[in-house]
């Protein structure tokens, strides 16, 4: 494969993982922001999808362990979800028939949707970049930090100073009962990246952590490793994201995406950048 184009870097300023099962997210819906973050708006997840549930609290955690304080309000979000919504469209869909259009809840539609995830942080941290959905499928991680590299390296637009990467999943797809209804207790997780552009740090020294895209011209006959977001690939980025910070033998991760993309997560010399893994 031959580059087609030069590698776009941004930092990496903060990262978390959180994790809760279905069971859990009941009470995390109204647990307050971590201290150290920004406060959540009481009630504000009561109709939210299981999903923006989980990205919500993991961009909360990973602001309450920023080693700066930061302002939200120029941050960008990009939702990169797989088969969120699918819990309440199938409890929907299943009561239809015998309820007709009065059991359909108003909520499907914002809260259930490609960009709800993103909408959701945006406007509840009060934050006045783009906030979009992509992906929504096994590539979404991936699509996800292309769209969200892209804003911070490419968008000519000084308002938006950074941009977060909010990726979430069902550890397994949940299986459904005749009433839409999870069977067993199923785990929910969300990765939240905060990417910044790639500049010096105020003391003119090099970021502990950076991430390059750059894009390839795939070769039709090359075999290639996929990332896709299926069971333990977010969490085995999320894994290498800490294992480079820390500095331990893990010092540069890279792996080629489907879309003929490369994504390099890489060390430097200087004290690791925030990172956090929670359970809910």
């Amino acid at each position: 494969m031959k580059p087609a184009s030069p590698p776009v870097g941004c930092r990496i300023a903060v990262h978390a993982l959180l994790e809760s099962r279905l069971s859990q997210l009941s009470s995390l819906r109204n647990r307050a922001a971590p201290s150290g973050g920004p406060p959540l708006p009481p009630r504000f997840l009561r109709h939210a999808d299981e999903q923006t549930v989980v990205g919500m609290h993991a961009v909360l955690t990973a602001l309450a362990h920023h080693p700066q304080p930061t302002l939200v309000a120029g941050h960008a979000v990009v939702a990169a979800p797989c088969r969120s919504g699918r819990l309440a469209a199938a409890r929907t869909l299943a009561g239809l028939p015998a309820g007709g259009a009065a059991t359909v809840s108003p909520h499907i539609v914002p809260q259930c949707s490609l960009h709800s995830v993103a909408g959701a942080v945006s406007v509840a941290l009060g934050m006045h970049g783009p906030h979009i959905g992509v992906g929504g499928g096994p590539d979404a991680l991936a699509e996800g930090l292309l769209a969200a590299a892209t804003l911070v390296t490419a968008v000519s637009d000084p308002n938006c100073t950074a941009a977060w990467v909010v990726a979430t999943e069902w550890a397994e797809e949940p299986a459904l009962d005749a009433a839409g209804d999870a069977l067993g207790d199923p785990v929910c997780r969300a990765l939240a990246i905060l990417l910044e552009p790639a500049a010096a740090t105020p003391d003119g020294g090099e970021h502990a952590l950076s991430l390059m895209l750059a894009v390839r011209v795939p070769t039709p006959t090359a075999s290639r490793p996929r990332l896709n977001q299926t069971e333990g690939d977010l969490v085995a980025f999320a894994r290498a994201l800490a294992m480079c910070a820390e500095g331990g033998a893990l010092a540069t991760w890279t792996v080629t995406c489907p879309w003929g993309g490369e994504i390099r997560i890489t060390a430097q010399p200087r004290p690791a950048t925030g990172h956090v893994r929670e359970a809910a």
